[in-house]
């Protein structure tokens, strides 16, 4: 997929002559003051985390240690203000959430200083919250093509627990009971760069891409954010249409591991089908 949103980029930027020559009349009659895009994504996503602690720390695959389900519904909303002929701000947010009840461990592993025995029955819980804000700069643009550089910055907040019960076989082959439960949030400070391309194939027809990365390693720590998407609207009417977009998404956060804070890695991708709507 991310050679798809190659391709799209790319045929972008071979169409900017062609669209470089359209005349200053009205191109169409959409409303590009305001718009915003909502809709439930089937988000494909990948979860490995560690919950540090200075008696063991180690990572966690929550789709293949905890049999979390990989495929998830979550809802979504951006809002896009056109400030000026070249100026665009953009506010977004997600919710992704998933669980995964009752599911015998089949390895042992460490989290939150807490060591999860093969055989325990476990209920594991997920998710995160991102919000992320936008600014947009039309290096180049006309009324059927603009093209600039994208700077944002938002937040990412992260949780996840491991319940986990049962029997397991002590010293000298004595069953031992086991309680554990150990959950964990902590919220990051995201940025990135990159550039969007947005066309006007058609009056009514808008294709539309973006690319944004960062990577930074304040102190001990190693942190980056990749965030790109590659779509298409269409309109029926001048205040309503419908879109869809490949959104990939991955933001990583690694520690020292005497530091008792959640990191890891966390990826979702997939296809969203939403509404738009301009005023």
């Amino acid at each position: 997929m991310k050679s798809l949103f190659a391709a799209v980029f790319s045929t972008g930027l071979l169409v900017t002559p062609a669209f470089a020559q359209s005349g200053a009349g009205t191109w169409n009659d959409l409303p590009d003051r305001y718009r915003i895009d909502t809709g439930y994504f089937r988000v494909s996503g990948n979860t490995l985390l560690h919950f540090n602690s200075p008696r063991g720390t180690g990572d966690v695959d929550f789709e293949k240690d905890l049999d979390i389900p990989q495929n998830a519904n979550t809802f979504w909303v951006d809002g896009i203000w056109r400030v000026g002929r070249r100026h665009q701000v953009e506010l977004s947010f997600t919710r992704l959430n998933r669980d995964r009840d009752n599911y015998t461990l089949t390895r042992d592993f460490q989290w939150g200083g807490q060591t999860y025995n093969r055989g325990l029955s476990a209920t594991s819980t997920t998710g995160a919250d991102i919000l992320g804000g936008y600014y947009r700069f039309a290096a180049f643009r006309n009324e059927r093509f603009e093209i600039g550089p994208t700077v944002g910055i938002g937040g990412l907040w992260l949780r996840a627990g491991i319940k986990a019960t049962g029997t397991i076989t002590g010293p000298g082959g004595t069953p031992v009971s086991r309680t554990l439960d150990e959950t964990a949030t902590k919220g990051h400070v995201t940025g990135a760069v990159g550039a969007y391309l947005s066309a006007w194939p058609a009056k009514r027809l808008v294709v539309r891409s973006d690319f944004l990365y960062i990577k930074v390693s304040p102190g001990e720590t190693d942190a980056s954010v990749t965030d790109w998407r590659a779509g298409a609207d269409y309109y029926f009417v001048r205040h309503a249409g419908v879109g869809v977009q490949y959104k990939y998404n991955k933001y990583t956060y690694n520690r020292s591991i005497v530091a008792s804070e959640l990191g890891g890695e966390v990826r979702y991708e997939g296809f969203q089908v939403f509404a738009s709507f301009l005023f």
